[in-house]
């Protein structure tokens, strides 16, 4: 009779025999080639690449020779929150340990109340000194007192020097610039994204962008300030530029006088809070994002094909640089217009647009939807985004009994608010249009009047596509809509 003792081995002899059958057991990770691992330790970010060590003596410290793209974000050691200092001694000892043979690919850092600028300085210069092709870096302040009372940080000027940045993204409220007096400088740059604090150094943002030779991408997003910001953009190579300008409104900064000015008691206490000089000879994209719309002077701007308008809000007292800006870009092909109200701003003609999205805020917008079929003759295809318009009120769910088999039938409210057709025919709708795509379709009076009307008037149309936000709460208008007698014979019309 056997002893426990050969049981147990028996019994251990068996279990590994059938693990060695099925593979289990078997560090299968550990057993691949050094090349393979390092590529897998290259997507992780380094606090998960360091933890590997645990793993076993061949993981120990491989990390340390793979890691090119370092990531760095408070958020990961938030069981830390409050002592800063672990997720600091972190950042250092990577840096210390890392191969400094290995060029970095990406360095990124963000810091939320971050205590000590010189930290952020050193990390800066080490990414540069490493060659870095990506660097973002975001931090914030914790400021119980006055912010204007906290010294901004200043990029260090081997940042503008640097012959291997290629993307470069900071975001902060505490920045200033000391730019280089003589030549150019980001030398290989062409990404940059540009974020503007409140207490940002305003005099040295100015002309941040006067000398970027390679810039393809330029994204300038921020806060106007007291003082109007002059920004001078020179870049031979740039191809889209986006601008995402808010305003932090203070009840006290307002005052009768705005009324004067042509606010109107809508809270803007700035006319002008940014301008925009522009010297981009290949400029192809343009968007102007925000609540407030800036002053932009555009040279060399023939190269430009789309452009996108997207204001929060409107001001009367912005209308003419909104009017003014539309009319420098009016040779665009593709447009993209959002915003509350656009009739007073609209050039004479959009002679080149092909392709044109609108955005619909409020019920405001249907006055201007018919001018701006009017002065876009060579239209194919038009996008009309409801999704934004909340239903209710004048334009809740229509009776559809009161609907008749002709356009003149429909009963469209009377109001400002309403959808009233053109008195002329828009030349696009006979020749030009083949394509509309309707979002957020909720079946009110003017939409439904919308649908009708391209659907009897597009003489060309191909296709019809409506994106409803619940097909069941629509089924009648959609009934109505298809029982009209269409423009074009060949036009197919689709609910999704």
């Amino acid at each position: 009779m056997k002893d426990s003792g050969d049981l147990k081995r028996a019994h251990e002899d068996s279990k590994s025999q059938l693990q060695a059958a099925e593979g289990i057991g078997d560090d299968r990770i550990s057993a691949l080639p050094d090349e393979i691992l390092c590529h897998i330790l290259s997507l992780l970010i380094p606090l998960y690449s360091v933890r590997t060590t645990v793993l076993s003596k061949r993981w120990n410290n491989l990390w340390t020779s793979c890691i090119t793209n370092l990531d760095f974000d408070m958020y990961d050691f938030r069981s830390s929150w409050h002592n800063y200092r672990i997720f600091v001694r972190f950042v250092n000892r990577v840096l210390a340990l890392r191969d400094s043979s290995l060029d970095i690919r990406r360095f990124r850092v963000d810091w939320v109340d971050c205590e000590d600028f010189s930290i952020i300085d050193r990390w800066i210069r080490a990414a540069i000194k490493a060659n870095v092709v990506e660097l973002d870096v975001s931090f914030s302040v914790e400021c119980s007192g006055e912010p204007y009372l906290v010294r901004p940080f200043e990029m260090p000027r081997s940042v503008f020097t640097s012959k291997s940045l290629v993307a470069l993204k900071v975001k902060s409220d505490y920045l200033t610039y000391s730019l280089p007096t003589t030549g150019c400088y980001f030398p290989s740059l062409k990404f940059l994204h540009f974020s503007s604090g409140y207490n940002s150094d305003s005099a040295s943002e100015e002309n941040l962008f006067r000398s970027c030779p390679v810039l393809e991408e330029l994204t300038i997003e921020g806060h106007h300030k007291e003082d109007v910001l002059n920004f001078n953009i020179s870049a031979p190579e740039l191809r889209m530029l986006t601008t995402i300008i808010s305003e932090e409104r203070h009840d006290e900064e307002f005052d009768e006088s705005d009324e004067d000015s042509g606010g109107e008691g809508s809270g803007e206490y700035r006319v002008e809070p940014c301008n925009f000089f522009i010297d981009a000879p290949k400029l192809e994209n343009f968007c102007v994002a925000g609540e407030v719309m800036s002053k932009y002077i555009l040279e060399n701007s023939t190269s430009l094909v789309q452009a996108k308008v997207q204001l929060q809000e409107f001001h009367e007292a912005c209308a003419h640089r909104v009017a003014e800006f539309l009319d420098r870009i009016s040779s665009v092909r593709y447009m993209v217009l959002s915003a509350p109200d656009f009739k007073p701003c609209l050039p004479h003609v959009f002679s080149n647009l092909i392709k044109l999205e609108l955005v619909f805020y409020n019920q405001s917008c249907w006055k201007w939807l018919a001018d701006v079929l009017n002065i876009s003759p060579n239209l194919e295809y038009l996008v009309l985004d409801f999704a934004k318009i909340k239903s209710g009120g004048r334009d809740s769910l229509p009776d559809l009994e009161s609907f008749g088999d002709d356009f003149a039938s429909i009963n469209m409210r009377e109001g400002w608010d309403s959808f009233h057709p053109p008195e002329f025919l828009p030349s696009c709708l006979s020749s030009q249009l083949k394509t509309i795509s309707i979002k957020g379709f909720k079946g009110t009076p003017n939409e439904i009047g919308v649908a009708v009307y391209l659907l009897i008037y597009g003489e060309v149309l191909n296709k019809v596509i409506v994106s409803c936000e619940s097909c069941s709460s629509i089924r009648g208008a959609k009934e109505k809509i298809l029982s009209f007698v269409k423009g074009s014979k060949t036009c197919q019309v689709s609910f999704i």
